[in-house]
């Protein structure tokens, strides 16, 4: 007698019917739970102002796409971490508006990589940018030579912002045979109320001549300026808190 053969039948894998209500209902609250929370981030996480608001926004799609499809997370659980995520992502939003260290710390700071024409090899390498890089980013702002640079910065949301020297800007004093006069890098001296010491020693200036500069448009204590810059030609640009604007000569 010959030995008997026995077949193995392999089961299908079960697979799971797509069931159109459920992804419907998964889409409807992704799509809620995304428009709140977009809704509270604001237009900063839009404009991906840093590279900290680039990846929270990919983050909170990544997360609704995945409540939407994946079947085996749980909804609720989902719309949980997306909240809590978005949560976070505010939070980081308030601690930047409230400190001063902590907006150094979550959205660093701009780095100079040309002052007066000249490159500097320590900005380029700090932001590990090559020349090719910078040559490009620096034609998307319609400027083709270096040498009519005053400052180029490597902004935090990676874009350059450029300055161009007086003689080379549209409508210059030059077109009208006027010695331009010379601005140099502004120095921010105060910012959210407090006095930058560093800033006003690099124009050669100390807070005592702050404080007077200040009296002269009736500002008794540094804590009501926002936001305060001087250029080389002392004039010195003011934002109150309650958001009038004045400049001091």
């Amino acid at each position: 007698m010959g030995e008997m053969v026995t077949l193995k039948v392999t089961e299908p894998k079960e697979v799971f019917p797509i069931d159109w209500f459920e992804v419907t209902i998964r889409s409807a609250a992704a799509f809620g739970i995304l428009f709140l929370w977009a809704r509270i981030l604001g237009k900063k996480l839009i404009a991906q102002m840093t590279f900290f608001e680039f990846i929270a926004g990919v983050a909170l799609g990544s997360v609704g796409a995945n409540i939407m499809f994946n079947v085996s997370i749980n909804v609720a659980l989902g719309a949980l971490g997306l909240s809590v995520f978005g949560i976070l992502a505010f939070s980081a939003d308030l601690v930047a508006l409230k400190s001063f260290r902590g907006r150094k710390l979550l959205d660093s700071e701009p780095t100079l990589l040309i002052r007066n024409g000249e490159i500097l090899e320590d900005g380029m390498n700090k932001v590990r940018m090559t020349m090719d890089e910078l040559q490009m980013m620096l034609r998307q702002k319609n400027v083709f030579y270096f040498d009519q640079v005053e400052l180029a910065y490597f902004e935090t949301n990676g874009t350059v912002s450029v300055l161009k020297k007086p003689e080379y800007m549209p409508v210059t004093p030059k077109d009208i045979n006027l010695a331009p006069l010379h601005r140099g890098q502004p120095q921010t001296v105060v910012i959210d109320g407090k006095v930058l010491a560093n800033s006003l020693k690099a124009l050669g200036k100390d807070e005592a001549w702050l404080r007077k500069m200040l009296r002269q448009k009736g500002i008794t204590d540094v804590s009501e300026v926002m936001f305060a810059q001087v250029d080389l030609l002392d004039q010195l640009y003011i934002d109150k808190r309650n958001d009038h604007e004045t400049v001091v000569h």
